[in-house]
């Protein structure tokens, strides 16, 4: 299977008078019902809204074989029409909802099987009453009907004057029940295949240390212990997922090559959002949005601002959306949960134009009446009045509209870069450790955005030059490509300094423990890995838990593994554990690598007086000095020239504080107020409100150079 590789070549929206445009998801079939339709959508775009999204599934669309229902489809570009609204249209052919009742009665081996050999049988899901997606889409009946449905319903809709979007993939996953493998005939047929084409029977043998000596006793790993293979039968599965996005992005191409394509994942990174994000003019997110500002721990909002960063870099030229906040408490139920705070829909909104988003969508407008997702997710009432929530978000998009002269917003590289390692990742899984893999991902890039330094979200496969500091964490498989990126980038004068921590090159490439590790790098770097610990509560009671490193003395706080470092050449010892060594950096300080996480060990975030002083060694610091209460400040050129200046203040109280600039800035606007704020000595003071951003337009018609 190749991967697509193609740019972009229809316009996409291209809307200069809307240049962030926002909407809402509103018909997922049958809810809510039609009756509704017209008043609703004028509320919408008495909001400020521009769009309106159905997400319905192929069972409603085809509830006969060859006959589709579509009139309501029909009513909803009519009504929309008349309010003024575009129509966003998901196709869900492959996502959550079930194919056709008649597809399952008349071809029944078209069910996932899962690794244990049972059938996927018809289901209801929370967010999918009438059906869960059973199907496998290596069933070749998949595709022919399926092109069917594409086929008709883009052949409808695509001269529409108001379509704006085709959704082909939501919340991409493996064709598997609950997105694990599956283990269909059809899909086992597919994987041999691949196999054969890939590996001769001695080569396989090689690949997974086995002694097959026909290919009919070859069979795909049935669970995660069996590291090797499983690695090889996901890789097959991620490619595959990429082969159906691109199969269903030609059709719809085939018939409209005017209106933008895309597809979505998750709020986090997964191994195949990168290989699918090359087939889709966007790609995006969908995440919750209930308990964050209104926690004991504010901050936490950065995971979903990391979801941002890491969007925008797997996006086709940076392209990508906020497909879905959820408007209200999630999950909603019988005993409901926190519900969303405004200031957290608001946040959330703003923080998606600053980082350079072509537009954002709430999940959604009403309840969805039949599942166990109501009450929640919704931006107004049962009974459809408006709510606080529903108020703030008609607030903040009158805001933006205000200040759309400056946009579409663009983001500078930043000087600093976090590595997510698809193929670690799923070491980490396997091992039973994903959510300990993200946090960890996250907690130095947390820490940095606190202390409004920006960091870019790369992979292996992306360009990695132009940074002053490269950070990897837990990078556990090292391939060929990532050493030699690696390798390349110690080698290079000019290439960033690489801060590496946690489990670091403990696995091969074909996921077997490395017999040296870092794999592939012990010489270069003049160190290796002399044994493994784990420094528990009984360590951390008894004092035995201070880590000495060149910065200073820090006590870890919560129970953490490492890797005891072997030290040789003219590397340096930079960080100890009572007498074993933690840390060491190479001569030239290309290469800085702590043994143990700087996240896990401090609770899920990089410990500020080890972390700001690193990277500040490496000249990486906040272009934004403030002094006073915290504010998260973020920078970004404005199309008219000059600066804007986003300063959110995420906590409950009233945050003050003083900007200190440099002697190029002359003049600041606060932009949702219309007021120019003086500026003495190079300082300016704001005000802002608890869980609310303020706008700076700093030097009017000029760019100030970093």
């Amino acid at each position: 299977m190749q991967i697509s590789q193609t740019t972009p070549r229809k316009s996409l929206l291209g809307d200069s008078t809307h240049p962030f445009p926002i909407g809402t998801e509103y018909y997922r079939a049958p809810m809510p019902p039609q009756k509704f339709w017209d008043e609703d959508f004028k509320s919408i775009r008495k909001m400020g809204m521009r769009i309106v999204r159905t997400f319905s599934f192929w069972n409603w669309m085809e509830p006969q074989s060859g006959i589709f229902e579509l009139d309501d489809f029909d009513r909803m570009f009519e009504l929309a029409q008349k309010n003024d609204l575009k129509v966003w249209f998901d196709i869900t052919l492959a996502t959550h909802g079930s194919c056709p009742e008649w597809l399952l009665r008349e071809h029944p081996d078209i069910r996932a099987v899962k690794a244990n050999g049972e059938v996927v049988m018809p289901s209801a899901g929370k967010a999918m009453p009438q059906g869960v997606r059973i199907q496998c889409y290596d069933h070749p009946k998949w595709r022919e009907y399926g092109e069917r449905l594409l086929r008709t319903v883009v052949s409808r809709y695509k001269d529409a004057p108001n379509l704006i979007m085709w959704g082909i993939w939501d919340g991409i996953g493996l064709s598997g029940f609950d997105d694990d493998p599956c283990y269909c005939n059809h899909t086992l047929n597919q994987y041999s295949l691949w196999l054969k084409a890939k590996y001769s029977l001695d080569q396989l043998n090689d690949r997974f240390l086995r002694r097959y000596r026909n290919w009919e006793d070859v069979h795909p790993p049935r669970n995660n212990n069996n590291i090797v293979e499983m690695l090889l039968y996901r890789q097959f599965h991620y490619e595959n997922l990429a082969n159906a996005l691109r199969w269903q992005v030609k059709i719809v191409e085939s018939l409209d090559d005017q209106h933008e394509v895309r597809a979505h994942g998750a709020h986090y990174p997964r191994p195949w959002d990168e290989i699918c994000s090359l087939e889709v003019d966007s790609y995006g997110m969908s995440m919750p949005s209930n308990n964050l500002l209104t926690s004991n721990d504010p901050y936490q909002i950065s995971d979903r601002y990391f979801s941002f960063d890491w969007n925008r870099s797997i996006g086709k030229e940076g392209r990508w959306w906020n497909e879905e906040i959820y408007s209200g408490m999630s999950p909603g139920g019988v005993t409901w949960s926190k519900q969303t705070d405004p200031m957290e829909l608001t946040s959330l909104l703003w923080m998606t134009l600053v980082s350079g988003a072509a537009g954002c969508m709430f999940w959604q407008y009403t309840p969805e009446y039949m599942s166990f997702e109501a009450p929640g997710y919704s931006l107004v009432s049962p009974d459809r009045s408006p709510t606080s929530r529903s108020e703030a978000v008609t607030r903040a998009i009158t805001e933006i509209d205000s200040i759309k002269k400056h946009l579409p917003i663009a983001v500078p590289k930043a000087e600093a870069a976090v590595v997510y390692s698809p193929k670690s990742h799923e070491i980490f899984t396997y091992g039973g450790q994903s959510e300990r893999f993200i946090k960890d991902l996250r907690g130095v890039y947390r820490t940095l955005w606190e202390n409004n330094i920006a960091m870019d979200v790369i992979s292996p496969s992306m360009d990695w030059s132009g940074y002053k500091v490269i950070y990897l964490p837990n990078v556990a498989l090292l391939d060929e490509g990532t050493i030699g990126k690696i390798k390349e980038t110690i080698q290079d004068p000019r290439g960033a300094h690489l801060i590496i921590d946690g489990n670091f090159g403990s696995y091969v490439g074909t996921g077997y423990n490395s017999f040296s590790p870092p794999e592939g790098l012990t010489d270069l770097i003049e160190g290796g890995v002399a044994d493994y610990s784990k420094i528990t509560s009984q360590d951390i009671d008894s004092g035995s838990n201070v880590l000495v490193t060149d910065f200073g003395e820090t006590a870890i706080t919560n129970e953490c593994g490492y890797s005891v470092i072997k030290v040789s050449g003219e590397s340096r010892i930079i960080a100890t554990l009572e007498n074993q060594v933690l840390g060491i950096e190479t001569k030239d300080r290309k290469l800085t690598w702590f043994g143990l996480s700087l996240s896990t060990a401090f609770g899920d975030i990089g410990v500020p007086d080890l972390v700001l002083p690193l990277f500040k060694s490496f000249r990486v610091t906040s272009p934004i000095e403030l002094e006073g209460d915290k504010l998260i400040a973020m920078r970004r050129p404005s199309r008219l020239g000059g600066w804007l200046l986003f300063l959110f203040n995420l906590e409950s109280k009233q945050a003050t504080s003083i900007i200190k600039f440099d002697s190029t800035i002359q003049e600041a606007t606060e932009l949702l107020k219309g007021e120019t704020l003086p500026i003495e000595n190079y300082c300016c003071n704001v005000e802002v409100d608890p869980g609310a951003v303020i706008v700076l337009y700093l030097n009017q018609g000029s760019h100030v150079q970093t």
